[in-house]
């Protein structure tokens, strides 16, 4: 996205307010797709549902090419954020229905990564050629061609798979695993309609990318605010992929280990922790430091986000909002860390904001985590069962 709007500002002479409604409208496509994807998830025949919002996507990108105007480009992108968000969390609701999850979101997140890479290096060039046109073309043409998987998807019966146990093994820790026998998770709901565990899983994705919002969107000023050159910055910042494909590659071995909840739990504490001092002592070192547990823990967090969703929602109708909730985050974040510079706090408050909304987050987990879990897990005697 941040490509895109550059390329409008470069390309087409967008002002920087114009670029910002087309992001806007984009995302607001994001958001319809996914919650029409959770709607409707229980009656979907997933390969017409995913072809055609990959086509539909496709074609509004193909359409933004020629058109410049604001109100068609607008309407065009409108629609390609409504099929790619559809097409997105069919993936995640889908993937929340595989045996192992978390192997499932570690590859999802691991490709997520190495195609953001492309991206930053090979749309520059497109823009440089051949100006946005040549950027929404070849999104159309990676959808055209994404297409060829959608008859590989399964049709309606794929949700009659049987899910996971309530009380999963991946969710605690191997030891609680050989003592627990699972039972049934209370059936209590948020304002009578929304399973409360799953509502507070996605509270707790909200609140953690109001986190990545505010920080990401401030990161390089921060840099240079602390006294580090932009170029040391912009390398620091491109060093960091690879501290989330280490992320992204090593969290199947460490949910087996220790359990989703404690993994998603001890990440987001040393997130937080890291935060706050960052906040408290604003240097150069602590900068540094901040960004690598940052983009260490990133995609770590993500993958057992939607491990732990998997487990207390495993139809896949709440993995389908995980977009929805991380668009309007990363909308919120950005907006609050402004308001803070606004009223003179400094980057100072933006890291206490970023740290407290982690904190938050991982406080929602631990609740998420003795709910789901605790009430459910019935402890056989030492001696044995009668």
């Amino acid at each position: 996205m941040p490509i895109i709007v550059g390329a409008l500002q470069d390309g087409w002479n967008y002002s920087g307010a114009y670029a910002g409604y087309v992001t806007s409208v984009d995302l607001a496509g994001l958001l319809t797709g996914s919650t029409a994807t959770s709607l409707l998830a229980h009656r979907l025949d997933w390969r017409w549902y995913v072809g055609g919002a990959l086509a539909l996507s496709a074609l509004c990108n193909l359409a933004c090419a020629p058109f410049h105007g604001i109100l068609l480009l607008c309407v065009f992108r409108f629609g390609a954020g409504l099929g790619s968000g559809a097409t997105y969390a069919s993936s995640l609701s889908l993937l929340s229905r595989y045996s192992d999850p978390v192997r499932a979101f570690s590859c999802l997140i691991l490709l997520q990564v190495l195609a953001n890479a492309l991206v930053l290096m090979v749309f520059p060039l497109l823009n440089q050629a051949a100006g946005p046109a040549a950027i929404f073309d070849a999104i159309a043409a990676l959808l055209f061609a994404s297409m060829a998987v959608a008859p590989l998807l399964p049709h309606r019966d794929a949700r009659a798979a049987r899910p996971p146990p309530p009380c999963a093994p991946s969710l605690v820790s191997p030891r609680a695993d050989r003592r627990a026998t699972p039972g049934a998770i209370p059936r209590r709901s948020l304002f009578g309609r929304v399973p409360l565990p799953p509502a507070l899983c996605l509270m707790a994705v909200a609140l953690f990318y109001v986190t990545i919002g505010s920080y990401w969107a401030y990161a390089e000023r921060m840099g240079i605010e602390f006294g580090i050159s932009i170029e040391r910055v912009h390398w620091l910042l491109t060093a960091g992929v690879f501290l989330s494909a280490l992320a992204c590659m090593s969290a199947r071995m460490v949910g087996h280990r220790f359990g989703q909840s404690r993994a998603l739990l001890g990440a987001l504490a040393l997130l937080a922790a890291t935060l706050l001092v960052h906040g408290w002592f604003p240097t150069a070192l602590m900068f540094v430091v901040n960004l690598a547990v940052l983009q260490l823990c990133w995609n770590f967090i993500d993958i057992f986000q939607l491990g732990t969703l998997a487990v207390v929602d495993p139809s896949g109708r709440a993995a389908a909002l995980v977009p929805a909730a991380q668009g309007a985050a990363l909308a919120a974040g950005p907006a609050a860390a402004g308001l803070l510079l606004g009223l003179g706090k400094g980057y100072t408050g933006v890291l206490l904001l970023a740290g407290s909304t982690t904190a938050l987050a991982a406080t929602i987990y631990g609740i998420v985590h003795r709910y789901s879990i605790e009430p459910a897990v019935v402890l056989q005697p030492a001696g044995g069962s009668d």
